[in-house]
């Protein structure tokens, strides 16, 4: 049965296309977040600092992970310590080796698409690139992967997205955005691409001209809808 919801009447041309499909990348491709906020409980653990990683999950879904590193330790009236970040990063790589896995139904469907796809991310591109390479996703993109590290913009600021638009040579307006986490929809919803939401979490959605799914393999059928 399928589930594909679209908010709205996004106004389209008849002679638009879908052309090219951007992608965010952790908890829309690849299965990382989970594990990410594990490794961070564990390292606030460590500094007597008690933290419910499902809790950090469900609330800081899509942000740049230094500033919710800071921003915890804020929180306690303390300073974020030096080399804290870097440690995190080590260790996250060290479980992603272990234990990342691809987002259910994602291998299959960039099996089926043949359209040019990239990956638009706020993670930093060795994280990103080893993250697709151990889930076997890396094929499907080469080298269309825009970090919001190399590019200095970050979600939600839609800038990212129209810089990823622009050097892969599409109209933004003729591009899929596809992302899972709030920040991460604000920047799709307003960057002028047709914006997709895979709601895992049950997340309330207050833009007009959103297309939902909860499931990746939905995907295919908004594409053809398109």
């Amino acid at each position: 049965m399928t589930r594909v919801s679209i908010r709205g009447n996004p106004v389209r041309k008849s002679t638009d296309v879908i052309e090219c499909i951007l992608f965010d990348s952790d908890g829309t491709l690849v299965d990382s977040e989970p594990l990410s906020f594990q490794v961070l409980a564990g390292m606030f653990s460590a500094h007597g600092i008690d933290l419910d990683p499902e809790a950090l999950h469900l609330d800081y879904r899509g942000w740049k992970m230094g500033e919710v590193m800071d921003l915890l330790f804020r929180q306690q009236g303390r300073e974020l310590p030096d080399g804290f970040e870097q440690a995190f990063r080590e260790q996250q790589m060290l479980d992603f080796d272990t234990a990342l896995q691809p987002i259910p139904g994602v291998a299959e469907l960039l099996a089926t698409l043949d359209l040019p796809m990239a990956v638009v991310t706020s993670g930093p591109m060795p994280k990103v690139r080893k993250a697709l390479k151990i889930t076997g996703l890396d094929s499907h993109f080469d080298d269309n992967i825009y970090s919001a590290y190399e590019v200095g913009v970050f979600k939600p600021d839609p800038g990212i997205y129209r810089h990823a638009a622009d050097d892969m040579g599409y109209d933004i307006s003729r591009c899929l955005a596809v992302e899972d986490s709030p920040i991460g929809l604000e920047a799709a919803a307003t960057c002028g691409a047709v914006p997709v939401f895979l709601n895992r979490y049950g997340d309330s959605i207050k833009y007009n001209n959103v297309i939902e799914i909860k499931r990746m393999s939905e995907l295919s059928q908004v594409i053809d809808n398109q």
